[in-house]
């Protein structure tokens, strides 16, 4: 079996681009994507090795272009934009603080203090429902948290958390 049986991309005939309206986009052995979807098939255990590259086919379906085995074997421009791309998608702030939690009606409120990629800190509140499932330990000292829009949280470091904050947390850490 050869490298193409998988559907892994040949990096060598592979240019990811800017496109118009800040669209990512692929030129792949004499074919021109203009507008392709980028996917993470490993998200929490390597979310920068096997992406898929996929564009529009018919009605809302995806077609999929290939997978980028490592976003490390581009040439830093290319890896700039899919790495952009792939960070617009998966929006995932760390969480530094838990301000309050409340378990109301089958969901948990929570109000989270966040850090973003660019280090700016906020404020959020977000709702979680089916904590069991949408609150999971990635690691003994990492754990992500999935709204009810779809959002992720980041907790990297359990031990980085206040004694306050891992108190209001634990409760729903399984």
């Amino acid at each position: 079996m050869d490298i193409h049986d998988l559907g892994i991309l040949d990096v060598k005939e592979a240019e990811f681009y800017s496109g118009t309206g800040g669209f990512a986009g692929l030129r792949y052995k004499g074919e021109d994507y203009p507008h392709i979807v980028l996917r993470r098939l490993m998200p929490l255990k390597h979310p920068f090795e096997y992406i898929s590259a996929a564009c529009a086919g018919d009605g809302n379906d995806f077609k999929e272009i290939g997978i980028l085995k490592s976003i490390s074997d581009l040439p830093e421009v290319q890896r700039e934009i899919v790495t952009l791309e792939l960070d617009n998608r998966y929006y995932s702030p760390e969480v530094l603080d838990v301000v309050s939690v409340q378990d109301k009606l089958g969901y948990v409120y929570m109000e989270l203090r966040l850090k973003n990629k660019k280090g700016v800190e906020y404020k959020k509140n977000c709702a979680v429902k089916d904590v069991s499932r949408n609150i999971r330990m990635l690691s003994d000292t990492s754990v992500i948290i999935f709204d009810v829009d779809g959002n992720r949280y980041i907790v990297e470091d359990l031990k980085r958390l206040s004694r306050q904050s891992l108190r209001k947390l634990d409760a729903y850490l399984f």
